[in-house]
């Protein structure tokens, strides 16, 4: 997919501030609304735009804990796998899930208000997931970089 310097920019600006209007994004793009608008709406089309949402203060929320979760599966049958990837879906605490090729099967991002729900959430519900053999945390301490924007230097 060949993206040009006018739909990088405003990937880029609509990546700072998913609530820019068409106008003001037309008028940071020095263009009128009417293109601007059939801009993005090809990108929507194109599936290069997919939602637009906000990002929430976790701990505005009282979400505290954040937990970076590795789990080795004890079967990677299909439908023990299929169970495993159901029942995570449906489970609020856990923001990201990944497979992954190598030692580790998954990698879980999970998010709570403290060490003490974690724990409960660890024995009763995420050792008990579907196929489950290991599961190492890791809290994180501290945060250093957290963005959403991808870099677009080297996007096509």
């Amino acid at each position: 997919m060949t993206l040009d310097a006018i739909d990088r920019r405003i990937i880029s600006l609509l990546q700072e501030d998913g609530g820019l209007s068409i106008a003001e994004l037309a008028d940071k793009l020095g263009m009128t609304p009417p293109p601007c608008w059939r801009r993005v709406r090809a990108l929507k089309e194109r599936g290069v735009l997919r939602r637009q949402t906000w990002l929430v203060d976790p701990a505005a929320l009282g979400l505290a804990i954040e937990i970076f979760a590795t789990v080795k599966l004890v079967a990677h049958d299909p439908q023990a796998t299929s169970a495993f990837r159901q029942q995570v879906q449906e489970i609020p605490e856990i923001l990201e899930c990944y497979i992954l090729l190598g030692g580790i099967d998954v990698l879980l991002k999970v998010i709570v208000p403290d060490i003490g729900y974690y724990e409960k959430f660890f024995y009763e519900t995420l050792s008990q997931l579907p196929a489950v053999g290991e599961v190492t945390s890791s809290v994180v301490m501290s945060e250093v970089k957290r963005t959403s924007s991808l870099p677009l230097g080297h996007a096509g």
